[in-house]
């Protein structure tokens, strides 16, 4: 009878494992660019494009996990900002943080008031609406706002490893335009 109960609990403690490394399978959030550019050329083809979402759409229903809005999901071309047929990384974070931005704003507020703060828009940092966030407009901006979630009492853990303006400026020009300007980094 000993004998049976261990191959049972084994047996469970096993099943256990093999489902939790299932869940570990299709990792939670967006995918990654490098598993979208599959001939790792630096860029995404539409074909790549539907081969990886796919992919995990095809992973997740294996999982059982609800499939809700898949009809829904945004075409290759809501991602191509520059409509070159091709999508670069930039363009498919955007297109990325667009779209959960948009899941976040259609989804039911948290009991209790607890709606998050959207991330900054490239408006907020360019105070003078030229168009251009110089280094001065980007470092006016990030301690307002350092300074307002200190005053609400937010733990400021790893303020001073934040990116510089200089990572953001992608041509060196010190000037960050909406193209280098990437919508919901921490700042």
């Amino acid at each position: 009878m000993k004998t049976h109960k261990r191959t049972l609990l084994l047996s469970l403690a096993i099943g256990a494992l093999l489902a939790a490394g299932s869940l570990l399978a299709v990792p939670p959030g967006p995918i990654p660019f490098a598993t979208y550019d599959s001939n790792g050329d630096g860029r995404v083809s539409t074909d790549e494009f539907y081969t990886a979402r796919n992919a995990r759409i095809g992973e997740r229903a294996k999982e059982g996990r609800l499939m809700r809005n898949l009809g829904n999901a945004p075409a290759f071309e809501a991602f191509d900002g520059d409509r070159d047929g091709y999508l670069s990384e930039n363009e498919l974070l955007k297109g990325q943080l667009s779209q959960t931005r948009q899941q976040q704003l259609n989804r039911p507020m948290a009991p209790m008031g607890g709606a998050n703060r959207q991330a900054a828009g490239f408006a907020e940092f360019d105070s003078n609406g030229d168009g251009v966030v110089t280094a001065e407009e980007f470092a006016r901006t990030r301690a307002a706002r350092q300074g307002e979630k200190a005053a609400q009492g937010s733990p400021m853990r790893n303020a001073g490893a934040a990116p510089s303006f200089e990572s953001f400026d992608a041509n060196g020009d010190g000037r960050l335009t909406p193209d280098e300007f990437v919508p919901g980094r921490r700042f």
